[in-house]
């Protein structure tokens, strides 16, 4: 399972279908906290999260993660990319940083590159 965190609820639904179609199963989540508070966490093989979430940025969820011993897979995506924050969010272990509207093809090669064929 593939968790999306994506505060737009229009985007998530598009984020999940389009998972879905690649072959994934994906699970949606309106927030950080609502990912965090998630019961089957241990289930989840990799987040895909916005940059800008609110309260906790996709990169801190990924930090927070981290800290509680999680090494989770994790490709952030948004509408504001920046070569900076990029090279910083690759620095941070994060496997991918995608630019929204974000590639069927470029999403799928880093879920391959991570998950496996």
């Amino acid at each position: 399972m593939l968790a999306i965190v994506e505060d737009d609820a229009s985007a998530r639904a598009a984020l999940i279908s389009l998972v879905g179609a690649l072959g994934f199963t994906g699970l949606g989540f309106p927030d950080a906290a609502s990912f965090l508070a998630f019961e089957d966490l241990d289930e989840v093989r990799c987040l895909i999260a916005d940059v800008r979430l609110p309260h906790i940025s996709g990169i801190q969820l990924h930090h927070r993660l981290r800290a509680a011993g999680r090494e989770l897979p994790t490709i952030l995506i948004t509408a504001y990319p920046d070569p900076v924050s990029s090279r910083n969010a690759i620095a941070a272990g994060i496997q991918a940083y995608l630019a929204k509207p974000v590639q069927p093809d470029e999403l799928l090669a880093h879920l391959h590159a991570i998950l496996g064929p």
